[in-house]
């Protein structure tokens, strides 16, 4: 009996890793007008495409478990709500570059960040009130290898695009961006205590 439980639990240990999530909200959000020395860091929506705007959004992935390595990051889901549609076209994400930092209250389109690795092109924005959903796997991985890597997104428009997506300021509808991580489990200690039980 006791060589059948542990051959039971030897085939559980070789099935797939479970993941677990966690979902961050911005601890930045903003945008910038090309040429301008306007900051927009208060303002409820983060504005694409209007006399070119550009939209910023970090995230703090210090709550994220100590010692995490980029191999443990199964998947990452940038999420944007698209709260009006001023004229409909589509988007292009990036990293922002990162010997570009930059602060939700002081940066303007004068000195501007830099794009840094691409995220996903060309990606439809067309009805109001809808969620956009991108990929986000490799900038992730690459901010957990090089944490001061992380200078957060940047959403660049597309010929045409005027959009508006909520921020974290944004208190009517609600629905800022989010970052949602996957992360693998070793499973290790699992398979040491029922190793133990069956004995």
């Amino acid at each position: 009996m006791k060589n059948l439980i542990r051959l039971c639990l030897g085939v559980l240990t070789l099935a797939p890793i479970l993941g677990f999530g966690q979902t961050l909200t911005p601890s930045q959000d903003t945008y910038y007008v090309p040429g301008s020395g306007t900051n927009f860091g208060t303002a409820t929506s983060l504005t694409v495409g209007t006399l070119s705007s550009v939209g910023l959004v970090q995230f703090d992935l210090s709550s994220l478990p100590p010692g995490i390595t980029s191999s443990q990051i199964q998947k990452a889901t940038l999420t944007l709500f698209l709260n009006h549609v001023g004229a409909a076209g589509s988007i292009n994400i990036d990293t922002v570059n990162a010997s570009t930092p930059w602060g939700e209250l002081t940066v303007n389109g004068i000195t501007p960040p830099s794009t840094g690795s691409v995220v996903a092109t060309a990606v439809p924005a067309i009805t109001a009130f809808t969620f956009i959903t991108v990929d986000a796997t490799a900038a992730v991985q690459g901010w957990i290898t090089s944490p001061p890597s992380n200078n957060g997104f940047m959403i660049l428009p597309n010929t045409g695009a005027g959009l508006q997506f909520d921020t974290k300021e944004n208190t009517s509808t609600s629905h800022p961006a989010t970052l949602t991580i996957v992360l693998t489990s070793n499973g290790r200690s699992e398979e040491h205590t029922s190793e133990l039980q069956s004995r």
